[in-house]
């Protein structure tokens, strides 16, 4: 596969200037297929969409999704990795994020040529939410999918008080500074180490433990606040009309994967996957084959 840079600045809260990047992965010849924009977890780098080949087996999805055709753009969250923010920016809550990642993805498209190619949103985890957020604020993608992501919140990980903000949507998006400062103490918390190897948190094996540790990046602490509350964005979940992919593992964190569609009242359509012994970083696991010929097929009818 080819890769290069993209680079963009675009206009952010009071005015400030804000540059923005983002890694650009296309096939070695053809320039069919679809565009997929790839948004990571929190915590993790665009890496994460390229963990690499271990015992000669490809776990990179960008390699992947790249022999089948595809071309991806994969960006960091706003604060996070190779988008840091200026010293000066105010605190960013998650849509005025989303619509930083939508600016930029604009200019990412145009840089690139792509204006005319069907166009997906894919979101692991928190990058998922952001994912969400995007399409239901401003309907870039003709399709969206959702890697180990619903609107289903995460109750297991929220104090008692932070349960007492489970479907209060105003109230999430008005105290949601408060509430990560709170848990958090910062906006952006450092690198947290990475996964101690359970499946649920790891992958196949300690080399790709490893690879994710290596590949930690700072929390977008608003982003994962808002993420494990649910009923944070049910505006934007209910204005979704596009269709949707979900994957989940048999081993995922969250709600039941049955469960995550419910919420999508106005999707065109859902398709499910749950892949079996694999955990909540589904591309570290050899059931990524199976996602990316799943995921490719699915695509490839709606484009």
């Amino acid at each position: 596969m080819k890769t290069r840079k993209l680079s963009t600045e675009i206009e952010g809260i009071d005015q400030i200037s804000i540059a923005l990047t983002a890694a650009l992965y296309e096939p070695e010849t053809s320039q069919g297929g679809c565009v997929f924009f790839c948004l990571p977890g929190g915590g993790v780098s665009t890496e994460l969409f390229d963990l690499g080949t271990y015992e000669d087996f490809d776990y990179s999805f960008v390699s992947r999704m790249t022999e089948l055709g595809h071309t991806l753009i994969a960006m960091d969250h706003p604060g996070t990795g190779t988008n840091p923010l200026p010293p000066d920016h105010p605190f960013l809550k998650p849509r005025q994020a989303a619509d930083y990642e939508y600016a930029a993805l604009e200019q990412f498209l145009e840089q690139a040529d792509f204006t005319d190619r069907p166009l997906f949103g894919v979101g692991h985890s928190m990058g998922g939410m952001m994912t969400i957020l995007t399409q239901g604020r401003r309907a870039p993608f003709d399709a969206i999918c959702l890697f180990g992501s619903s609107a289903g919140g995460l109750d297991w990980g929220l104090d008692d008080h932070e349960k007492t903000y489970i479907g209060r949507e105003d109230a999430i998006g008005h105290d949601i500074e408060e509430l990560v400062i709170r848990k958090f103490k910062m906006p952006f918390t450092p690198p947290m180490g990475g996964p101690s190897g359970s499946i649920t948190f790891g992958g196949a094996n300690e080399a790709l433990n490893q690879r994710l540790r290596d590949i930690g990046t700072e929390l977008y602490a608003a982003g994962g606040m808002m993420g494990m509350i649910r009923g944070s964005m049910t505006t934007e979940v209910e204005a979704i009309t596009c269709p949707i992919f979900f994957a989940f593992g048999d081993h995922d964190i969250g709600i039941p994967p049955k469960d995550a569609p419910k919420d999508f009242i106005n999707a065109e359509s859902t398709e499910l996957v749950v892949l079996e012994n694999t955990g909540h970083n589904s591309f570290a696991f050899p059931s990524i084959e199976t996602l990316c010929d799943r995921l490719n097929y699915w695509a490839s009818n709606l484009a």
